[in-house]
């Protein structure tokens, strides 16, 4: 009987060599190898190839993955590498095992500097690599990978990472190793440093070790031709035509480098104002959702997945309970826009409204326009949003206004959340109190995400001139585009206060660069990064982080432990920034701020001193940001990291596990997941359905004390155990605890199978 080699070869079949890709599988790992031999069942037939065989035994080991038996994802994801191994060996040309000694070699470092050569001359790999750094530096740097850092990845990790960021060929072949793209992203951000060489070595040890992670766009494209390193695009459209359609066109330019979009709506008058003073002709806010509904589904980032955008508008915009409904099933299908985001903007005022049971007034803003030193209602927030507002309540003309009961508004929008899980939630005047830079602007919304909080505005358009030989010069002044350049620290490797202070620093440095490298599909996000130099960190595996300590999720110490935590993220996250301006200079809108001041998180320095759970020096911290400035104007936000955990094996963010075994349908197919050391820590996790969900919020309270932007909330509901009551309870509860935002309210199927995880097998 003979088999087919990757090189077309027919050889004899010799089962010895398939019991070596098994040994090289299963050796340290507590399983037996002949349990995989035999249940893989291989049916040998002439001809069969030797990437069939590999395939059946990945998939028999995948399939063995359970809460007893975790290992076998190690199994698995050691039989992927081999193949791996093998395949980019094959494709580049050299043996992935000594001829002479017979080792197992998988990377040969002598390749690299080859590798990067070749396909920087077709256009695949960014050819900034050859001209920043030498054919010796490359040797040292690919000598100095750690090929062995390939096996902290679970199955479902390196599934991931295969099928969607190691680089690919003009054919589809996958030509680079894991450890060679985190050194590649690694030299790719270490290219604005004086010593490139060393701080490459140093944040491909952070990246590779799995202490952090970065955000998709940048593990993606760092390297590539068109470093777009940013996840997510924040604009802010106004009511003026060539205004709506220059979002238009900005939506496009950034979802085709597969950015993601926050758009604030809330200036665009609503249905019915007048235009040119003809009443009646505007058709409102609706239109224009529409249409850019349609630019998410037509700027398809290459075919691989839909533009992805949230939609903001203000509770009391007249449109509102319109747009509440785009993506619900009943109505006019004219009115619907189901591949968008919704978002509301809400502030105190409806609040304190609601729980009195009050009228609420929804307002035409072409009505609201100059209310103040020539700013629009929506430019205020606080104490002198509320006076506007009641101010235009008593002087608008009736049909600049539409009167509705606070309770019956907010009881669709609770009955909307619950039927789709959304629109997200952005509570307008705790952003704007505690924004630390509200010296220079406001926020009117947030991103896709919800997790970043930052100063935004319109650009304003000047005057279009043409000149004699054709040319035409549009003429306009850049407003605030929010880009948010995203990195997270694993809690599972890095929670203590030794390894916050060395690894923290570092990734605000990585996020700095990330500013510097970055390629922008429009000028005024390029413009935007480089007055603020906004980042944002977040965090992953925060369940197994509370597990492997001891915290249970509902009680008091897991809200403790919570805020000592994140004070430690956030002390060396601002001491990192403040060094990072005495070497860089800090942002050019630092005096002024709340941090020029000494005011972190809306609190003296004195007072974060008395709160410290930690014993931090926050005053003497306060004296050197007030003395050296702080190289970034905003720092840490709470992103999902659903792809970057999968890599790492962790748990999303600061989610709890969704359950203790199931199996996550992705573009990478089917795959079984279970948390970290679950045979180790079973009866310590906890799933999201069967937490009492108050505890997530106040939870994320305690977070959000040491957190300048916000977090990506989201609820965990089962519609059987949930009613409305409880439901506005929860949303009620978020705004009383100064949270900034709620994401997704996710709810369980009523069609699962009811059964105690815990004691099923």
């Amino acid at each position: 009987m003979y088999i087919l080699k990757r090189s077309g070869k027919k050889e004899s079949l010799d089962i010895s060599k398939i019991r070596i890709a098994i040994g090289f599988a299963c050796d340290g790992i507590d399983v037996d190898p002949m349990e995989l031999e035999l249940d893989a069942q291989i049916q040998f037939r002439n001809g069969i190839t030797t990437k069939e065989i590999q395939q059946l035994l990945i998939r028999t080991a995948s399939e063995k993955i359970s809460p007893q038996a975790p290992q076998w994802q190690y199994v698995a994801s050691r039989l992927l590498l081999y193949d791996l191994y093998k395949e980019v060996g094959h494709i580049r040309g050299y043996k992935v095992k000594d001829k002479i000694n017979g080792k197992y070699k998988p990377y040969n470092p002598d390749s690299f500097y080859r590798l990067v050569k070749t396909y920087a001359e077709r256009g695949v790999y960014g050819d900034y690599l050859l001209k920043e750094y030498t054919e010796e530096d490359f040797k040292e740097l690919a000598h100095y990978i750690k090929p062995e850092r390939d096996l902290l990845f679970n199955y479902t990790g390196i599934k991931v990472l295969t099928d969607r960021y190691l680089l690919r060929d003009e054919q589809g072949q996958i030509t680079e190793l894991p450890q060679e793209m985190y050194m590649l992203i690694a030299m790719t951000l270490a290219i604005p440093e004086k010593d490139k060489v060393k701080w490459a070595k140093t944040f491909y040890d952070l990246l590779s070790n799995h202490e952090i992670s970065l955000a998709t766009p940048t593990l993606m494209n760092a390297r590539r031709t068109h470093t777009q390193l940013s996840s997510c695009f924040v604009l802010t459209v106004d009511d003026d035509l060539y205004d709506i359609f220059d979002n238009v066109q900005k939506a496009g330019q950034i979802s085709k480098f597969a950015g993601g979009l926050g758009i604030y709506l809330g200036k665009i008058r609503a249905t019915g104002s007048p235009i040119r003073k003809f009443k009646g002709a505007s058709s409102g806010v609706l239109p224009v959702v529409k249409i850019l509904n349609d630019v998410m589904i037509y700027v398809d980032q290459l075919g691989m997945r839909k533009g992805s955008a949230s939609i903001t508008l203000d509770i009391w915009h007249k449109d509102v309970l319109d747009f509440l409904e785009v993506k619900t099933n009943m109505g006019d299908e004219r009115k619907k826009a189901h591949d968008i985001h919704p978002a509301i903007s809400i502030p105190d005022l409806f609040m304190k409204r609601l729980k009195n049971r009050d009228k609420w007034t929804l307002f035409d803003p072409y009505y609201c326009k100059q209310v103040k030193d020539g700013k629009n209602l929506e430019d205020f927030y606080g104490e002198e949003l509320e006076e506007l507002y009641e101010k235009l309540e008593r002087e608008l003309p009736t049909h600049a206004k539409k009167e509705i009961p606070a309770f019956e508004l907010w009881k669709r929008l609770l009955t909307v959340i619950f039927e789709t899980g959304e629109p997200y939630i952005f509570f307008r005047d705790t952003s704007n109190r505690l924004n630390p830079n509200k010296h220079c602007g406001m926020v009117y919304s947030s991103n896709l995400c919800h997790e970043i909080v930052q100063n935004m505005s319109t650009t304003q358009h000047i005057e279009e001139t043409l000149l004699d030989d054709g040319t035409i010069i549009h003429k306009k002044k850049s407003g605030d585009v929010v880009v948010c350049n995203l990195g997270s620290v694993n809690l599972g490797k890095v929670y203590t206060k030794e390894d916050m202070e060395r690894v923290v620093p570092i990734l605000v440095r990585m996020l700095d660069n990330v500013i510097e490298m970055n390629f922008y599909a429009i000028k005024e996000a390029e413009y935007t990064n480089k007055r603020y130099r906004a980042i944002g960190i977040g965090v992953s595996n925060y369940h197994y982080c509370l597990v492997k300590n001891g915290i249970q999720w509902e009680t008091q110490e897991h809200l403790e432990f919570a805020e000592a935590l994140f004070e430690r993220l956030s002390y060396y996250a601002i001491k990192g920034s403040m060094e990072l301006a005495k070497e860089r200079g800090a942002y050019p809108l630092f005096n002024g701020s709340d941090w020029s001041k000494g005011i972190f998180f809306g609190r003296t320095p004195e007072e974060n001193q008395n709160i410290s759970k930690n014993g931090f020096d926050w005053i003497s911290l306060a004296q050197d940001v007030q003395k050296y400035g702080m190289r970034n104007a905003y720092l840490l936000a709470v992103m999902p990291t659903g792809s970057t955990s999968l890599i790492i094996g962790a748990t999303p963010s600061t989610d709890p596990i969704f359950a203790k075994f199931y199996k996550e349908e992705n573009m990478s197919g089917i795959l079984p997941q279970v948390p970290p050391e679950i045979d180790k820590y079973f009866w310590h996790y906890k799933s999201a359905y069967n937490i009492d969900q108050e505890w997530i919020i106040r939870s994320a309270s305690a977070r959000q004390k040491w957190i300048d932007q916000a977090q990506s909330l989201n609820l965990f509901i089962d519609p059987e155990q949930v009613d409305g009551p409880k439901l506005s309870r929860l949303y009620e509860l978020a705004w009383e605890l100064g949270l900034k935002t709620i994401y997704y309210m996710r709810s369980k199927s009523l069609t699962d199978i009811e059964e105690c995880e815990s004691c099923s097998a």
